[in-house]
C-alpha cells in the first residue's frame, strides 16, 4: 500500500512540475504570425498586392517598401511564387520576401544614346522582353540581368512604368532601367463594380451617356457621379476603352469604372503660376488622354492633362463640347491644365 501511495505521489509531483514549467516558459508568439505561402499568381495581382492561388484558396498579400522582391521581379498570371509573410497591424498578410516568377536573361546592350519612354506593361511581356503600350503604339524593349529594376517592386500586366532605354547591336531597344511612372501602380479595379466590357467610343457619347461599339454591336451606358473616371478622362470617338458596368435601380446599365486602353495622362511637371490663364474653346477629335486640343477663336491650343488636373467640374471630356480651362505653362514648354470646367 505504501509503495502504491509513493508511486502515485511521484506521478502527481511530476505532473505539477510539468504544468508549472509550462506556465513560466515564454511562448514564441512571433512565430505564430509568420507563415510561408506557395501558389500561383492570379490576374488580380497589382504592383501593391499579390493575389496567390494556393491549395487552400486565394490569399491576398500586401507588398510594400519592406518587401524583398530581388528574387521575384516578373510576376504574371500563373507564375509560381513563394511568399514569406507576417501579419501586419492592419490585419492583412504582408510579404517580407517573394521568390519565384520569371528570371531575366542576358543580352548585349549599347548604352550610348538613351531615350525615356512611358506606358503600360502589355500582354506578351516576359522576363526577356517588355511590351510597352505607349501613346504612339506598342514598343518591344529587351531586358537583361544588367537592367536596373530597383525602382519597381515587380512588373505586372497593365502597370504604368517609365523605361530608360538604348538601341542595341541587334537593332532592338534595350532597357537600362525601369521605374514606376507618375501616377504609377497598375490598373486598379478596386472601384470596378459589375461586368467588364471593352470596345471603341462611338460618336454621340456625352458626359452622361457612353455609347460603346463592342463585338455584339453598339451598347449604351449611363455615366453618373458614381462613375470612377480617374483612368479615362477623355471619351473621343474610336478610342478603345475598358468599362465595368452594373444594373441600376432604374433598370439601366451604369458605368462604375472607365479605363483608357489607348493612352495615359501626361507626366506632371512644375508650372509657373505667373502664367496662369483661363481659355475657352471647343474640344477637337485630336484630343487624347495626354493632350487636350482646344479650338479657340484664333486657332488650336494644345494643353497637357496630367495627374494634377482638377476634373471635379468636368469628370470626362467628350468630342465637340465647349470647355473652360485654367492652365499654366510648365517647364516642358507646354501649358498644363490646372482645372477643367464645362461651358
Amino acid at each position: 500500500m505504501k509503495k502504491s501511495l509513493s508511486a502515485f505521489m511521484s506521478v502527481l509531483l511530476a505532473m505539477i512540475t510539468v504544468i508549472t514549467g509550462a506556465l513560466f516558459i515564454p511562448l514564441n508568439t512571433q512565430a505564430a504570425t509568420e507563415i510561408t505561402f506557395e501558389g500561383k499568381a492570379t490576374d488580380k495581382t497589382t504592383a501593391d498586392t499579390l493575389y496567390l492561388q494556393t491549395s487552400g484558396g486565394t490569399v491576398e498579400i500586401k507588398v510594400d517598401s519592406n518587401t524583398d522582391t530581388s528574387e521575384a521581379k516578373f510576376i504574371f498570371k500563373g507564375d509560381k511564387v513563394t511568399a514569406q509573410c507576417y501579419r501586419g497591424d492592419d490585419e492583412y498578410w504582408h510579404a517580407s520576401k517573394l521568390t519565384g516568377g520569371n528570371k531575366s536573361e542576358n543580352a548585349d546592350v549599347d548604352k550610348g544614346k538613351t531615350s525615356t519612354v512611358r506606358g503600360k506593361i502589355a500582354k506578351g511581356t516576359t522576363s526577356s522582353k517588355i511590351y510597352l503600350k505607349t501613346n504612339s503604339g506598342t514598343m518591344e524593349i529587351k531586358i537583361d540581368e544588367s537592367t536596373d529594376l530597383s525602382k519597381v517592386r515587380y512588373l505586372v500586366l497593365d502597370q504604368k512604368v517609365e523605361i530608360v532605354c538604348a538601341r542595341g547591336s541587334d537593332a532592338y531597344m534595350h532597357a537600362i532601367s525601369v521605374s514606376g511612372s507618375e501616377g504609377g501602380g497598375s490598373m486598379s479595379t478596386i472601384n470596378a463594380k459589375g461586368e467588364e466590357i471593352s470596345g471603341k467610343v462611338v460618336k454621340g457619347t456625352t458626359t452622361s451617356n457612353l455609347i460603346l461599339k463592342t463585338s455584339d454591336g453598339n451598347k449604351e451606358y449611363i455615366l453618373d457621379v458614381a462613375t470612377d473616371a480617374t483612368e479615362c478622362r477623355v471619351l473621343i470617338p474610336d478610342q478603345h476603352i475598358t468599362a465595368f458596368y452594373y444594373k441600376g435601380k432604374d433598370d439601366k446599365n451604369h458605368i462604375s469604372k472607365l479605363i483608357n486602353d489607348d493612352n495615359s495622362c501626361a507626366t506632371k511637371v512644375e508650372t509657373d503660376s505667373n502664367t496662369n490663364a483661363v481659355v475657352s474653346g471647343r474640344v477637337t477629335s485630336e484630343t487624347t488622354e495626354e493632350i487636350l486640343f482646344l479650338e479657340l477663336s484664333n486657332g488650336i491650343m494644345e494643353i497637357k492633362l496630367d495627374s494634377s488636373t482638377n476634373f471635379s467640374r468636368c469628370p470626362v471630356i467628350v468630342y465637340n463640347t465647349n470647355l473652360k480651362v485654367e492652365c499654366e505653362r510648365g517647364n516642358d514648354g507646354y501649358y498644363h491644365a490646372k482645372a477643367i470646367i464645362v461651358g
